[in-house]
Parts: structure tokens; C-alpha cells; sequence
């Protein structure tokens, strides 16, 4: 017999007494790999099963409060060995020591973001300059819902996941 943690893999909903299966989701996150003096950027995509994305903006609102910007919270776990965080097979590492290779995978905010969409990804590496008019990011945002810009990170070691915001 399986046991899961209720704090882990499920959510109470307040006043109901419902139970939600929680870690049922898969995301694309691309990160982008900036191009070479005039070339586009490319992404590099990872497929990321058994996550959890929240994507009901009142309960973020209700969370983060009114002055919060982002339309979604994801939730991805990890694990950890003596020196690495791993995440779907690929390594873990902050935005700045980022290798930019197909082996890794971080989170960037800013003005170079990454970002996160709700499906999963089977086109491989993409090119900014195929999309030429607007992008890869942008014609993603267009024609396919549930399309994140990642907005910011923390990590948790307690119940070891990243708490990811998208806007």
C-alpha cells in the first residue's frame, strides 16, 4: 500500500471539507539562452511532470495580496544530493552560474526571464529568429493559454520544492 503526506501531495479546501490531489500538473519551463552579438535568443525547453500550478487569481490575491501582479503560483519539488538540486533529471542553478546547456535548468526573472507554459513541450530547442516579428516568448503568449512569464523564486528546504511566480 502507497501512503502519501496530506501535507505533500494533497489540499484541503477550506469549508468544504474537499480534498484536492495536489503535484498533478506538467509545465514546460524555457529557459532562454541569450543569442550571440544580433541573433535572437534560443529556449531551451525542459518538460516538468507532477507539479502544482495555482492559477485561480483570488486565492492569489487573497495570499500575496491586492498589490500582487502575478496570475500564477507554481510549485515544483526537488531533490537534493550532498551537492546538487535536481529537477527533472537536469541540475539546478541559480540564474547567475547558469551553464546555458541543455544538462541544467534555473529560473530567471527580470528582463531576461524565463518562462513557463501549461502542456508539454516535444518541438526541442526554439529560435527567437524563426519567430521574427515577435518572438518565441511573445507568439507562445499569443496563440496558447496559460503562458507565464516566471515573476520570482524561492526555495524551500523544509518540503523541499520551488515556489515559482508567474505573471
Amino acid at each position: 500500500m502507497v501512503r502519501h503526506s496530506i501535507s505533500e501531495d494533497f489540499s484541503h479546501i477550506p469549508g468544504t471539507g474537499a480534498v484536492v490531489k495536489m503535484y498533478q500538473d506538467a509545465i514546460t519551463l524555457f529557459n532562454r539562452k541569450p543569442g550571440e552579438r544580433g541573433q535572437g535568443d534560443t529556449w531551451i525547453p525542459t518538460v516538468i511532470k507532477g507539479v502544482n500550478l495555482n492559477i485561480d487569481r483570488a486565492a492569489i490575491l487573497a495570499k500575496y495580496g491586492a498589490e500582487s501582479k502575478d496570475n500564477a503560483v507554481l510549485h515544483i519539488r526537488y531533490q537534493k544530493t550532498a551537492d546538487r538540486i535536481l529537477i527533472a533529471g537536469k541540475q539546478w542553478m541559480p540564474p547567475k552560474a547558469w551553464d546555458k546547456t541543455e544538462k541544467t535548468l534555473t529560473f530567471s526573472s527580470g528582463n531576461d526571464f524565463d518562462f513557463f507554459w501549461k502542456g508539454e513541450w516535444t518541438n526541442g530547442i526554439v529560435s527567437d529568429s524563426d519567430y521574427q516579428n515577435e518572438g518565441f516568448y511573445n507568439y507562445m503568449n499569443r496563440t496558447h493559454d496559460y503562458v507565464f512569464a516566471v515573476s520570482s523564486v524561492a526555495i524551500y528546504s523544509m518540503i523541499p520544492h520551488f515556489e515559482i511566480m508567474g505573471k
